[in-house]
């Protein structure tokens, strides 16, 4: 397990239970009573900044767990730990109930909400593709791609992007799976693949930490929606899913949660106006 430290939006983790879990403790039962008692919740993260990322220490820092530092401050949950993740991943290890929560960016999509519970929206996004500098194959959408049997895109497995790709023609032969943001940007430089396709700001943070004057970023991709990310929640834990909502609506309300996602480049008012029904009705 990674510990999250101290961050810049937070300051701290290890936080006294007083107030707070009085205010959520007649709400909360079960899971969130579990993990007030023992003092810290477990929680899966991926390594996609700015959405999450790890650093060569181990501290976990990013928009999405410091979204959920706050909101479990709020909980009475004195401390977090991190096990890192591939998106694929989480919904088994939700679960499997190897970790409490996912706070990592999973977009909330309908093919998920039928396994898992989401709390309401906490960071949007568009998407985004990187290419070779002047875009050789004039890729602009998931179309393109599908459209040219030769062009090769990387993505993660189990990714809102291979799921775009595959709903939008691209066949599971032109889909290399990277092992991490990284390597599927170097994959790209080597020309194994001819498109990075990956969440909009995550791909832009990628390609100003490579610096390589020989990719160029096409955002937003044309045809598909923005995508919304929210905490994941066993199902069996809908007590602590609503305590967590209402923890978080109050961070929304108070200006905390514009204070803690703006930094790293998203935006507050998208979030705002979106709910979780819009993407999963009645989840």
């Amino acid at each position: 397990m990674i510990g999250i430290k101290p961050g810049k939006v937070s300051q701290t983790l290890v936080l006294a239970l007083g107030a707070a879990a009085v205010s959520f403790g007649a709400v909360a039962e079960g899971t969130l009573d579990k993990l007030r008692a023992q003092g810290y919740a477990t929680v899966a993260v991926a390594n996609e900044p700015p959405y999450s990322d790890i650093k060569g220490d181990g501290y976990v820092t990013g928009a999405a767990p410091d979204v959920a530092r706050a909101v479990m401050k709020k909980l009475g949950v004195p401390e977090l730990k991190a096990q890192v993740v591939g998106y694929g991943s989480m919904i088994p290890a939700l679960l499997a109930r190897r970790v409490d929560m996912s706070t990592s960016g999973l977009y909330i999509k309908p093919k998920r909400c039928e396994a898992i519970i989401y709390s309401q929206p906490d960071l949007c996004g568009a998407e985004a593709f990187a290419v070779a500098k002047g875009n050789p194959h004039n890729i602009q959408t998931y179309e393109d791609i599908g459209k040219k049997p030769e062009v090769t895109m990387t993505t993660c497995a189990g990714c809102a992007e291979e799921a775009y790709a595959l709903e939008r023609g691209v066949a599971a032969k032109q889909i290399k799976v990277f092992t991490d943001p990284p390597s599927g940007i170097k994959m790209l430089q080597q020309g194994r693949v001819d498109v990075f396709a990956l969440s909009g700001l995550g791909t832009q943070d990628l390609l100003k930490k490579f610096n390589d004057p020989n990719l160029e970023l096409i955002m937003p991709v044309k045809g598909v929606p923005m995508g919304c990310a929210g905490a994941a929640f066993n199902p069996a834990d809908k007590a602590f899913r609503d305590a967590y909502d209402k923890a978080l609506k109050e961070l929304k309300d108070s200006g905390e949660f514009a204070k803690i996602i703006e930094p790293y480049g998203f935006s507050t008012a998208a979030t705002l106006a979106v709910k979780r029904d819009d993407f999963c009705p009645g989840n």
